[in-house]
């Protein structure tokens, strides 16, 4: 008898061995596995309910401003904000792909179809291919 209730024992502690491993596995794989994350809340091509969106400034063969992207895509407004020199001109907000870091966020001024940004190595770059940022009135 000793010997079946040894045996029933030894099994009961293989299955809780076996029980707390699976268990710490599925601990460490939830803290360890990636999370979907959104560092943009505001989507490409359409304003959502807050009534702000992303629009590319290619028009055909053509590089647009901000304010014609807004005004011919979105039927909306650009969001800018007074230059910082010359003062009466205005910078908007666009976005441009970087190298390898994804979206780099810069300005687009009035006259010129350029998104102009800065990296993470500080060295300022343009791109005339970029997002701008709509809002409706």
């Amino acid at each position: 008898m000793t010997s079946s209730v040894s045996s029933s024992h030894s099994k009961t502690k293989t299955i809780a061995v076996w029980l707390f491993v699976a268990v710490a596995a599925a601990a460490v794989l939830l803290v360890v596995a990636p999370q979907p994350a959104s560092g943009d809340p505001i989507e490409d091509s359409q304003l959502k309910p807050y009534r702000a969106g992303w629009f590319s400034n290619v028009e055909g063969k053509e590089y647009l401003t901000c304010s014609q992207t807004c005004t011919t895509k979105a039927k909306a407004v650009p969001e800018h904000e007074a230059s910082g020199v010359p003062t009466a001109k205005r910078a908007f907000v666009c976005r441009a792909t970087g190298k390898s870091t994804g979206w780099l966020y810069g300005s687009q001024f009035d006259d010129r179809a350029a998104c102009y940004t800065v990296g993470l190595d500080l060295k300022g770059s343009y791109s005339n291919r970029y997002m701008c940022l709509c809002v409706a009135q």
